[in-house]
């Protein structure tokens, strides 16, 4: 018998905090990609694709991790700049 095991993460909004992000329009999907193998950090939400602005979404608990994450990418190039 194989047992199926689901895990949620779940937090109220009043837990989450906002980061806006301007991006380089080719870094987008790579933004996104590399967010998304960080299990739990944030999501990216574009706002404007045309001018490549974003939003970060994470919980509060994660912030020193997603500050991390952007300066990372800030460094990189991928990130243009985080207000």
């Amino acid at each position: 018998m194989i047992a199926i095991w689901r895990y949620a993460i779940s937090f109220r909004m009043d837990e989450m905090q906002t980061l806006r992000i301007r991006l380089e329009k080719s870094s987008i999907a790579y933004t996104k990609f590399i967010l998304e193998a960080y299990d739990g950090l944030g999501i990216l939400s574009v706002i404007d694709p045309q001018e490549a602005r974003a939003v970060l979404t994470y919980p509060a608990c994660q912030a020193a991790d997603m500050l991390e994450f952007v300066d990372a990418l800030i460094k990189e190039g991928a990130i243009k700049e985080a207000v």
